[in-house]
């Protein structure tokens, strides 16, 4: 059971890895061509193959830009919550011990 632990972590580390040599030449052509399209984000999904019109007009990447946002703010309201319940639980083994 370790191994597949293993082998889905180094999954994940290189699916990451990829994502953000992915973001960092999507933000260098955006610069280069003066274009912010290259990072809306749902061209990044890939939308505009199903619906071609998703990517077009200003409010497109106003709503791109709060999506991420958004799913960037839960991660990180998740991410603080854990922090929160580690810390309280080695403060709780920590006076327990003493």
């Amino acid at each position: 059971m370790k191994i597949i632990k293993k082998i889905l972590k180094s999954f994940l580390k290189f699916v990451l890895l990829t994502a953000l040599i992915h973001i960092g030449v999507l933000i260098f052509t955006s610069i280069r061509n003066g274009n912010i399209k290259f990072l809306n984000y749902f061209q990044i999904l890939g939308l505009n193959e199903f619906w071609p019109e998703i990517t077009k007009g200003w409010i497109s990447d106003l709503i791109s830009g709060l999506l991420m946002v958004i799913i960037f703010s839960i991660f990180l309201i998740f991410s603080l919550g854990e922090n929160r319940r580690k810390m309280a639980y080695f403060e709780t083994s920590h006076n327990d011990k003493e």
